[in-house]
């Protein structure tokens, strides 16, 4: 096929290779005329991955024996190299979630961030352009003590056998969905993190008034996440504890959006809804964990 005329034109690299995908152009269906190329590039792997035991596993994945070089034609305007480079990562991951969809050996290929790209060109019609380059991992300063830190952190945590709150572990996950773009799978992690904490909080607040722990239970599900978050959280918690109410509103909108996403089969999130929710989802939960440590069972 014979690539389109008059048109603005993005190259760049993935870091894995869509192996099963041909050299066709595929058209996006947007309003720009969108249209994407992929060519396979062969790389040689290193002595490192020539021994790898599981190479056909992760080749594709990290891009280990060829990577997928990318063309995009659009008549889309750009106000600079940022908006270009957003643009490519939304057409890009929607057309690898059909990649994955129709090749469910691809289950493993991970959503892409603007980190990834490996170089990136912007292309006039006239053939003038911008090209911008990543630095991979970004630039860190050394600090010893803060690795000094972590370290001591891991190795007492292995040492005393620490298991790692669900809680954190669902945070942990949002924001690390949050990072890939997944914003859908974020919301959903980071709310469920927060109703953990909240039914833990409900629940103890109960029975250190003599409320039974089926009782509580009941009083959770018939009043809800978002209904505790309304009313529980100010019948449970001191008077002097303050709950800002833009971060109560974020919690609820959050909340919102995530019963959306399972009733309702809601499939966009935009970063700023996702942000909001783990933001102030943290923010309830930091104050929570210290009130929940001083609820006590009733003396008989």
């Amino acid at each position: 096929m014979n690539p389109p005329k008059k048109q603005k034109e993005i190259r760049t690299s993935l870091p894995y290779c869509l192996y099963k995908i041909d050299t066709r152009f595929f058209k996006v269906n947007d309003s720009y005329n969108t249209k994407i190329c992929f060519t396979k590039e062969e790389t040689t792997p290193n002595r490192r991955t020539q021994v790898s035991r599981n190479i056909e596993a992760i080749r594709d994945r990290w891009g280990i024996e060829a990577h997928s070089d990318v063309l995009i034609f659009t008549d889309k305007i750009f106000n600079d190299l940022d908006d270009a480079e957003i643009f490519a990562l939304e057409v890009l991951n929607e057309f690898i979630k059909l990649y994955r969809y129709y090749d469910e050996q691809a289950v493993h290929l991970v959503p892409l961030i603007q980190e990834d790209f490996f170089g990136f060109r912007l292309n006039d019609p006239d053939g003038t352009g911008t090209y911008g380059i990543s630095l991979a991992g970004g630039m860190q300063v050394h600090d010893p003590m803060r690795v000094q830190g972590i370290s001591d952190s891991v190795e007492k945590s292995l040492i005393e056998k620490e298991v790692i709150p669900l809680w954190k572990e669902l945070i942990l996950n949002a924001e690390q969905c949050l990072y890939e773009g997944d914003y859908r799978h974020s919301i959903l992690e980071g709310v469920i993190a927060l109703e953990v904490v909240m039914s833990d909080f409900i629940t103890k607040a109960c029975t250190s008034k003599g409320i039974s722990p089926e009782g509580a239970k009941e009083y959770i599900n018939n009043v809800g996440l978002t209904g505790n978050v309304k009313v529980s959280l100010k019948l449970h918690l001191d008077s002097s504890i303050a709950l800002e109410e833009d971060m109560l509103t974020a919690c609820r909108s959050g909340i919102t959006i995530r019963n959306k996403i399972v009733h309702e089969g809601r499939k966009v999130v935009t970063k700023n809804e996702a942000e909001d929710a783990i933001t102030n989802g943290k923010k309830l939960i930091k104050i929570l964990l210290p009130v929940i440590e001083t609820f006590k069972p009733p003396t008989s």
